[in-house]
């Protein structure tokens, strides 16, 4: 990686960091990269004394579950990210073109994938072209207090009610009810909780 864009990152990092220093703990160094006309957003901390911070992990003792990366947030060709309050991700990447939204207390496993496009278009043609408008993509929206087991990846489309639970390794596509209990590749659903 080129200097001056490792010099970026940690100014983007830092930018984030006192930005949201009330709302948001990073354990570890977090790539962080909001491209020009999109943007990461996290919601400010919840009200009363038990309000609890986003915490971000990215530091290989931070979740001794054992993280292969640095968490990573990447919004770009118009992407958004907005990621609710009192959450915890561990190095996990969220890449949006379009829209990734985490609601409150979602809970995010040690090295999942949340990406909402498909990063090149589906056409050997239009691929080689490299058009980004050809890029297919679709919002993921994960409802409020959802967890995400270890090692799963969220595809294009997902959306997850409130309170779901993603299976460790899980694949998932597609728009799951409340309560949801999912797991498998593809993931199908478990059962319901009552």
């Amino acid at each position: 990686m080129s200097l001056l864009r490792t010099l970026g990152l940690y100014v983007s990092f830092w930018r984030y960091k006192f930005k949201y220093r009330r709302h948001v703990r990073f354990n570890g160094f977090t790539a962080i990269y909001s491209f020009p006309g999109s943007s990461i957003e996290f919601a400010p901390l919840g009200d009363g004394p038990d309000a609890e911070p986003t915490v971000i992990n990215s530091h290989w003792t931070s979740n001794l579950l054992g993280l292969y990366q640095r968490s990573i947030l990447v919004a770009r060709h118009g992407g958004r990210i907005r990621i609710g309050r009192g959450c915890g991700i561990s190095g996990s990447t969220l890449y949006a073109m379009s829209e990734i939204v985490l609601g409150d207390d979602v809970r995010l496993g040690a090295n999942c994938k949340v990406i909402d496009n498909d990063f090149h278009a589906i056409e050997p043609d239009r691929r080689r072209e490299g058009r980004v408008e050809d890029i297919p993509r679709r919002p993921i929206r994960i409802g409020d207090g959802c967890f995400i087991g270890t090692n799963c990846i969220l595809l294009k489309g997902t959306t997850l009610g409130r309170n779901c639970v993603v299976g460790a390794g899980s694949v998932v596509t597609g728009t799951w009810p409340d309560n949801s209990v999912i797991a498998g590749n593809p993931a199908r659903l478990i059962r319901k909780i009552e």
